[in-house]
């Protein structure tokens, strides 16, 4: 009984140390804030559908996107920071009217304040799983074809946008990771427009490369 009480005192006192080098804890017991940085790319879709000319049309298909990330580990749970990405969501389904076919695509650039909760901290094992939250800005350009022909004239809409999704990841070391992530995006336009979209929904899956480095901000407790 003696023997398992000191296998677990050391096993307990191990995986602290483990936890403390990992978040960055120094020998006068501050905290140094670990940063990550990390690019991603994958593929995107849109499921923004609306109404015109009387027809339901679809504005973007499916695409891709591709992003990075700036982001603060403020302990071994939550991590903030900024996120951009850009959409490409391809062209639509073709809506047939008189004139010809027509079908539309949606690009959309994204800077987001991001968040990111540990179910599985990445401090205790090299596969973690997290999910992102994210509020920002949505700028979108919508572009136009006719019968295969791409419309001169592009209509641009602002607004605001929110992201929520999952992500699961799997650290090689302290330094680098790798992780699948999908998100779910929504977009609310308050202006004017000539398609008269006040929203856009949209829904990514991409692979995330990163590395994690001492940012040199300290916290003294």
């Amino acid at each position: 009984m003696k023997k398992i009480k000191i296998i677990s005192a050391l096993l307990f006192c191990f995986a602290w140390q483990y936890v403390f080098a990992y978040q960055g804890f120094n020998v006068n017991g501050g905290y140094i804030m670990p940063m990550e940085v990390s690019l991603y790319g994958g593929a995107a879709f849109s499921d923004t559908r609306k109404t015109w000319l009387g027809q339901d049309a679809d504005f973007g298909g499916s695409g891709f996107v591709l992003g990075g990330t700036l982001m603060g580990l403020i302990n071994n749970y939550f991590s903030v920071g900024f996120d951009f990405s850009y959409t490409n969501s391809g062209y639509g389904k073709s809506v047939a009217l008189p004139q010809g076919d027509f079908d539309f695509r949606m690009e959309q650039y994204r800077p987001m304040l991001l968040t990111k909760t540990y179910l599985i901290s990445p401090a205790i094992s090299r596969f973690s799983l997290y999910v992102p939250l994210g509020a920002g800005l949505d700028f979108a350009r919508v572009s136009q074809r006719q019968s295969g022909v791409e419309d001169k004239k592009a209509d641009t809409l602002s607004g605001f946008a929110l992201s929520a999704g999952l992500g699961a990841e799997f650290n090689f070391d302290n330094n680098t990771f790798i992780s699948f992530e999908g998100r779910y995006n929504w977009a609310w336009y308050p202006g004017s427009n000539d398609y008269d979209l006040s929203s856009s929904k949209s829904a990514f899956a991409a692979v995330k490369l990163g590395i994690r480095f001492d940012s040199g901000y300290e916290f003294l407790y």
